[in-house]
């Protein structure tokens, strides 16, 4: 996975939630984290690396392409990744397994058959086989996260962006979904990810961008930016985030 963040900024209003972002990840930088503490800017700078929101200024280069800015190559590049939010965003209305199945059909344009097919195969690998028939009121918080991880690699995404994906799951929960994403690495899903999880993203990551105010204070391989913080604002971050 090669990612270029150029100078990279974005205001909401009086808010500057990205300000002058750079850093530079290689191919071989299978998984990305973002950290730093709540309104630091991970979750902002994820969705303009996803392509969900536009810069003000700076430019993001994926794989040596430059992120699209016209509407229809916007679209065409999002279809290709997988998004996966703090929140479910599960069709309350629809069973679990048309959940992961109606997006192949209606946004990747995979025929009916072929659509479930893939969908109780993806399933059976996160095993969820048990609860398709059911609707999302009926899972757990766990089981709505899966079923909308299941969502978002059933297409075999070029890229997944995980925006937080167990912030809404009690410890048990946050377990099986993180067992899922690192299922994921193994089986060689790129991923960037935001988290508050500093044990997953140690272990898990091969490099991380520390975010306070914004600004990108720290980056480098996982091993450094946790066993040899430079920044004093990294430092305190950890101390506290890491201290149980």
């Amino acid at each position: 996975m090669s990612i270029e963040i150029n100078d990279l900024c974005k205001r909401y209003g009086a808010t500057q939630a990205v300000d002058s972002v750079t850093a530079k990840f290689g191919d071989d930088d299978q998984v990305v984290a973002l950290i730093g503490p709540s309104g630091g800017g991970k979750s902002t700078l994820l969705r303009l690396l996803g392509g969900l929101e536009p810069p003000d200024s700076g430019s993001v280069v994926l794989d040596g392409a430059s992120l699209p800015i016209e509407e229809e190559a916007l679209r065409h590049f999002r279809m290709g990744n997988g998004f996966l939010f703090q929140s479910f965003n599960l069709f309350p209305h629809l069973k679990a397994i048309q959940n992961i199945s109606l997006p192949l059909v209606k946004v990747h344009g995979w025929a009916a058959d072929d659509a479930e097919a893939r969908a109780r195969e993806i399933a059976e690998r996160f095993g969820l086989e048990e609860h398709l028939e059911k609707s999302p009121g009926q899972l757990s918080g766990g089981q709505q996260q899966r079923i909308a991880l299941a969502r978002a690699v059933a297409h075999r995404p070029g890229l997944l962006f995980l925006d937080e994906p167990t912030s809404a799951l009690d410890p048990e929960m946050k377990a099986e979904v993180l067992d899922l994403i690192e299922e994921l690495r193994l089986s060689g899903q790129r991923i960037v990810l935001s988290t508050h999880e500093m044990g997953f993203a140690k272990r898990s990551s091969d490099k991380v961008l520390f975010l306070s105010g914004g600004r990108c204070l720290e980056v480098g391989e996982s091993s450094a930016v946790f066993g040899n913080p430079v920044s004093k604002e990294l430092r305190d971050f950890l101390a506290k985030v890491m201290k149980w």
